[in-house]
Order: C-alpha cells, then sequence, then structure tokens
C-alpha cells in the first residue's frame, strides 16, 4: 500500500528543495565575502522582556541570561516570575557574571504604569538597549462569542502594549544611537487563518507596526543603529496554545516548535539585524507557494489541515448556544456584564 504521508512529504521537499540550495549558496556566497554577525558583549547589554512569566518569555529570559545580559522582567505573574529570575540567576552564577535580574509587576496596558516602571528600571538598572514586546492573550474564542472585555484585552495586551513600550524606551535609544526592538508577532500576522479572529487581527497590527515603525525611523532618523525586529512563530509547546495542538494535522509538514527554539533565534535576529523572522524558516515558502502557486480550492483544503476545521474546539469550556442565549438574556434584563469567557 502506498504510503501517502510519504509521498506528500516526498513532493513538499521536492518544491522546496531548490528554494532550500539557493538560500544556503547566498548564505555561503555572503560568508565567503566576509559577511558575519554582530560580535554582541551581552554582559553590557541590558535587556526588558515582557510576559516573562512563563513560556517564550521566560525561554527568552534564559537565553539571554545564558549570553550573560542583565535583565528587567514584566509581568503580571508574580510567582512565575520570580521564578524567572531565579533561574535566570542561578545561570549567571554557573558562568561567574556579575549582571543583575529585576523583577517588575507591570501590566503592560496601561500605558501610565509603563511609562511610570520604565523611569524605574532607567533608575535600578540604566537605559535599556534591547526591548522584547512578548506579552500576548488569546482569549480561545471565535469572534461571535467572545466577550467584549476579552476582545479589547486582546487588542490591548497584543497591538497596544507595544506601542506604549516603544514610546517609552525608544527615545533613548535614538538619543544613543543604539538599541534593538524586538516585537514577538506571529505567523497568523502574516497569512490569516479561521477561528482566533481577534487574535489574528491583533498580531496583523503588530507586524504592521514593525513595518511602519523601522520606516519612520529610516525617515526621521537616516544610518542610525537603532534595529526593528519582528519574530513570527508558527504554533509553540507553551501554555497559551497547548489546547490547540491536538487540533493540528500534517505537523510533518509544519512542524510544531519550541520555546526553546524560538528563543535562540530571537538572538540570531539581533546578530543579524534580521528585519522579519518567520518560524519554522521554510513556512517562508510553503506560504508563497500556497498564496501564489496553488489553485484556491487546495490551498483552502491545506489551510484547513494545518490549523484545523475547528482550531477552537479545544478552549470551549461550554456550549456556544447556551453562551449567547445567556448574554441575550443578561442585556434584556439590563444586566449587560461582560461574560468572562476564558
Amino acid at each position: 500500500m502506498i504510503d501517502l504521508f510519504g509521498f506528500l512529504r516526498f513532493i513538499i521537499n521536492l518544491i522546496l528543495y531548490p528554494f532550500a540550495v539557493a538560500f544556503l549558496t547566498f548564505y555561503r556566497c555572503l560568508q565567503w565575502l566576509g559577511l558575519q554577525p554582530i560580535a554582541y558583549n551581552y554582559q553590557d547589554q541590558i535587556v526588558l522582556i515582557t510576559g516573562s512569566a512563563n513560556g517564550l518569555g521566560r525561554e527568552i529570559a534564559l537565553t539571554f541570561a545564558r549570553a550573560g545580559a542583565s535583565l528587567a522582567l514584566w509581568d503580571i505573574d508574580d510567582i512565575g516570575n520570580r521564578e524567572t529570575q531565579q533561574q535566570c540567576l542561578a545561570i549567571l552564577h554557573s558562568h561567574n557574571y556579575t549582571s543583575r535580574v529585576r523583577i517588575y509587576h507591570v501590566d503592560v496596558t496601561r500605558a501610565t504604569e509603563v511609562y511610570a516602571y520604565a523611569e524605574r528600571v532607567r533608575y535600578d538598572l540604566g537605559q535599556i538597549s534591547i526591548l522584547i514586546a512578548n506579552a500576548g492573550y488569546v482569549s480561545g474564542r471565535s469572534l461571535l462569542t467572545e466577550s467584549d472585555a476579552d476582545i479589547e484585552r486582546t487588542f490591548d495586551v497584543n497591538s497596544l502594549s507595544p506601542i506604549w513600550l516603544i514610546k517609552a524606551f525608544l527615545p533613548y535609544m535614538l538619543d544613543a544611537n543604539r538599541g534593538h526592538v524586538v516585537l514577538i508577532s506571529s505567523v497568523l500576522g502574516i497569512h490569516a487563518c479561521h477561528g482566533p479572529v481577534t487574535y489574528v487581527s491583533s498580531k496583523h497590527a503588530s507586524l504592521g507596526l514593525s513595518r511602519s515603525l523601522r520606516l519612520d525611523i529610516h525617515a526621521t532618523h537616516p544610518n542610525s543603529r537603532v534595529f526593528i525586529h519582528c519574530i513570527c512563530p508558527y504554533l509553540m509547546r507553551t501554555k497559551m496554545f497547548n489546547p490547540m495542538l491536538t487540533q493540528i494535522s500534517l505537523k510533518f509538514i509544519v512542524p510544531i516548535i519550541s520555546p526553546h527554539y524560538v528563543a535562540k533565534q530571537v538572538l540570531d535576529a539581533i546578530e543579524w539585524r534580521r528585519n522579519e523572522v518567520i518560524l519554522p524558516y521554510h513556512l517562508k515558502y510553503i506560504g508563497f507557494i500556497n498564496d501564489y502557486l496553488l489553485p484556491a480550492w487546495f490551498s483552502e483544503w491545506f489551510l484547513f489541515q494545518v490549523s484545523g476545521k475547528r482550531p477552537l474546539d479545544a478552549f470551549n469550556k461550554d456550549n456556544e448556544e447556551d453562551t449567547r442565549e445567556r448574554r441575550r438574556k443578561q442585556v434584556n434584563t439590563g444586566q449587560a456584564e461582560n461574560i468572562d469567557l476564558i
């Protein structure tokens, strides 16, 4: 019997192989010409990371700790953030680094709080040189069953909080003519999918922010050494998206990636000054082929296979019809309070 998945894997690899060979050849030519990543002494760097209490944020903090950087860790989860701090300090001590790690309870959706704690970090550690806007939120609900409060929170965390962070720290980077701003977006910020509509919309906003900001800096500060990076990972094995992993098929083509891998690519993007990074890398070519070379019916089938026909089913705690009915009753009885759907 023919191995259908094996045959599909062969066809996909056959299509992608020329792209991979061309990229590797170009990369080796650049190395032969002497192009190398920028050498950073991270012991001289102060890195601020939002959403550092768990998941990708924690992995990014641990990766910078291994490099010897001083860290300012922002999160509203004090227990998780303290665990991250202890793990980072253990790494620093094991390498005999003298770098410091401070934790702060900051709600990044509140602009005034962001500005106040930005001054606090400058007083405690000094002016940061690398800003990682990592905090993210997904409600796990479809647009029509999502509460208004969850919709607002999705955009507050994913779209607006990077703006408050940039306003708080970018002017100092521009004055010093050095620094990196890293926005953690998503593949869904480039290629839309069904299901988490507001999450997809908010990640499109963060990607647009990075592109527009990069152009704005180039226009207003020519030859600036302040760089904007946008990291767009596929699904990761984190608490935020673990419920969705059971809904995904074709993992042999688009594999689930680890936060540790993404964290290493953040440092790689800084050292190589990469503007936009799609992870895993071959997803960039798959996206191009799916968008421009395949017929629409096949593209839609492939999208449903990769993201699942009902990707939010694993998040649902109760029946959607019951949720809508409860909401209608609340409105009819004058109790227009938001329903917590998490």
